[in-house]
């Protein structure tokens, strides 16, 4: 069974110690002298050491990365690649170590916007160094800049986050499916399942994963263009009342019954809430992932998925949380910065996406690639993901947010932690990040 936890940093707090080790103390501020520009590749024989967690987050995903290697090497026979695939929660260790003796990976897996901005004493800024023959199809570039004004990744792949919505349950509740439709809707049936001891949403709060994706999905929908430029350039700060909207519209959803009360709480991590949905024991999962989409339809038939339904304060009439499923990046220690920006920029390129979509279900983000739609489930997902109003703010959560969103989550819903004081800890921790 293949769980994905695309999008999900799992371990905020633990990211958050890797990064500070790769940042020391260099100040804001855009790093253009040491920007890349897209080359052509020296004729020499080279080898690249490619580090990632990607291909163990889908089924057949070993086998996707063998055949995008191969086609690489077509069309770059002089480059050797070292492909390292590490299990996700040792990776960002491995990539800390690596930053801490500049040494090891010429590539690297990694998110864009604050999240790189955290590491970008390690990377190269990208943003001269696309490609013109893909730069144009890309989606989800402006989305991934840090707030100096660099992007570090080139994006790869699409992510949405939506609901998976197990149609039985909601029958035997007495409710409608299409009656979450509506932000009050979605109350109501929390509401009404929870009534026939039908658990609504499958949760997790011990690790704060569940609080932590409901605020992208959340905070999204309520920033409009203007804002998320603000967001994303680290001018929009965690005392906007936006932020304390959604967590009230969080406690709203747990006021509803969506999380199963005190039961609730009780369970353990957001991973655990994967096998809760599979098992038929949950109506409603939080995912970003089209592969957890097609083992929630293995395991229960009667999956469908569905958006959030948008908030009272959303700009949008149909969002959903959506961007790059991840990034690849170039370390400023490499002996080959033309090689490894050309797997990069390969990456990104048409044939590796359809190779991905192909082989490995990961939606493109390459206009150039169509993905045609061979299952049921992509049927229903691959439209809400590819929805031209969709954006993300999840790139601009600093890490430190991120660890504080995850370490009290538990604790607010349960009401030990005040909303008050719960928004205020984010808030210095934001201010501690800048």
């Amino acid at each position: 069974m293949t769980t994905t936890r695309s999008r999900v940093l799992g371990g905020a707090a633990a990211l958050a110690a890797a990064a500070i080790a790769l940042t020391g103390c260099q100040a804001g501020g855009a790093d253009t002298a040491n920007t890349l520009t897209f080359s052509e590749v020296p004729k020499e024989d080279t080898t690249l050491k490619v580090w990632t967690f990607l291909p163990d987050n889908y089924e057949n995903g070993d086998k996707a990365y063998d055949q995008i290697i191969d086609a690489f090497n077509e069309q770059y026979p002089q480059v050797e690649i070292e492909l390292t695939t590490m299990p996700y929660g040792t990776y960002w260790d491995q990539l800390r170590n690596s930053g801490v003796s500049k040494s090891g990976p010429d590539v690297v897996t990694m998110y864009g916007g604050a999240q790189a901005y955290s590491y970008r004493n390690s990377l190269f800024p990208l943003q001269d160094a696309i490609d013109p023959a893909i730069e144009g199809d890309l989606r989800y570039l402006e989305d991934n800049y840090s707030s100096d004004g660099n992007l570090y990744i080139l994006p790869t792949g699409a992510y949405g986050y939506a609901l998976l919505v197990n149609q039985d349950l909601f029958a035997a509740g007495g409710v409608d499916p299409q009656s979450i439709a509506t932000w009050d809707g979605l109350l109501g049936a929390c509401t009404a399942l929870d009534a026939k001891g039908i658990l609504p949403f499958a949760t997790g709060w011990q690790d704060g994963i569940l609080m932590e994706t409901l605020m992208y999905m959340i905070t999204s929908q309520q920033m409009d263009e203007h804002t998320l430029v603000k967001w994303t350039q680290g001018e929009l700060k965690m005392d906007d009342p936006l932020f304390g909207q959604a967590v009230d519209r969080i406690l709203e959803m747990n006021e509803a019954g969506c999380f199963g009360g005190e039961e609730g709480l009780g369970r353990a991590m957001y991973d655990d809430a994967f096998n809760q949905y599979y098992a038929g024991d949950a109506a409603m999962f939080t995912t970003g992932g089209l592969a957890t989409a097609e083992t929630g339809y293995n395991d229960q038939p009667s999956t469908t998925v569905m958006p959030l339904p948008q908030v009272p304060e959303s700009k949008y009439e149909s969002l959903i949380d959506a961007g790059a499923e991840a990034g690849w990046s170039v370390t400023k220690w490499t002996k080959s910065p033309e090689a490894a920006n050309a797997f990069v920029n390969f990456m990104g390129g048409a044939v590796a996406q359809q190779i991905l979509w192909d082989v490995a279900n990961v939606v493109p983000n390459n206009n150039a690639v169509t993905a045609e739609a061979k299952t049921p489930m992509q049927e229903v997902f691959v439209p809400l993901i590819v929805n031209d109003e969709n954006h993300t703010g999840f790139s601009s959560y600093p890490l430190e947010v991120l660890a504080v969103i995850e370490r009290n989550a538990g604790p607010l819903v349960s009401g030990k932690l005040s909303r008050d004081e719960f928004l205020e800890q984010a808030i210095r921790a934001f201010d501690k990040s800048a």
